[in-house]
């Protein structure tokens, strides 16, 4: 079995705290690859690939840009703080099935960029003044993806604690408020509305808590969907 197949096999068959790794992999390695070659070949403008597989504020972009609803989820600002997001997401994400479904980390996931995307639009929309402004006009979500289950988590199991090498127990609720801050600490200055979708995720971890407390399940939308999408694929395969 070459790598490719063994990587396929892998992803198949592992759960989705593995395939979320995966594809946030597999989208910096595609944009990697889209910006060498569009930069061998003079196309377009500097960092076109980025620009164009990230959220844009402008709605109007996304008629142009339909896929970025899908990309931005799995895009980071570059390779370190890839690096970053995946240690977390792996870790955290491994503690969050210690008190969740793996459904619920899949739903908080894309919902925590869904509500991203939607603060990053709003604020555009309500502050007309930032629209004059040579602002990044497009983002990448999977901090605040990640952000929105690791708030659940520190809602659900706060005082929980969690070894930490050379400081020892720590409770998560703190684990989880030091690496918000240092997420945000090593965020480019790309425009004031980076922060805000960031606090939307957050409100998404809490408000999914709180409901799940209460009995309901924000995440099922995102569950059904996602076993329609496997149950297709599967068919197709088949076929």
């Amino acid at each position: 079995m070459n790598l490719l197949e063994e990587l396929k096999e892998k992803f198949r068959t592992g759960d989705i705290l593995t395939r979320l790794l995966f594809i946030n992999c597999g989208v910096f390695v595609f944009t990697l690859l889209l910006d060498i070659i569009f930069t061998l070949f003079s196309f377009g403008e500097s960092r076109l690939a980025y620009i164009v597989l990230n959220y844009p504020w402008k709605p109007i972009l996304l008629l142009y840009r339909p896929w970025t609803i899908a990309t931005s989820l799995f895009t980071s600002w570059g390779l370190w703080h890839l690096i970053f997001n995946m240690i977390v997401l792996y870790w955290l994400g491994s503690i969050f099935l210690r008190y969740f479904t793996s459904n619920a980390l899949r739903g908080l996931y894309i919902m925590g960029g869904i509500a991203g995307m939607l603060v990053f639009t709003g604020v555009f929309l309500l502050f007309p003044s930032l629209q004059k402004r040579e602002w990044s006009e497009s983002i990448p979500l999977c901090s605040a993806c990640i952000l929105a289950f690791c708030t659940a988590l520190a809602f659900r199991a706060p005082d929980s604690t969690e070894p930490i090498p050379l400081i020892g127990p720590v409770k998560i609720k703190y684990i989880v408020m030091a690496l918000a801050l240092i997420d945000l600490a090593i965020l480019p200055n790309a425009n004031p509305a980076t922060d805000a979708v960031h606090l939307g995720a957050a409100a998404t971890g809490w408000f999914f808590n709180r409901m799940l407390s209460k009995g309901k399940d924000l995440t099922s939308p995102v569950t059904t969907i996602a076993v329609w999408l496997d149950n297709l694929i599967h068919r197709q395969k088949i076929s």
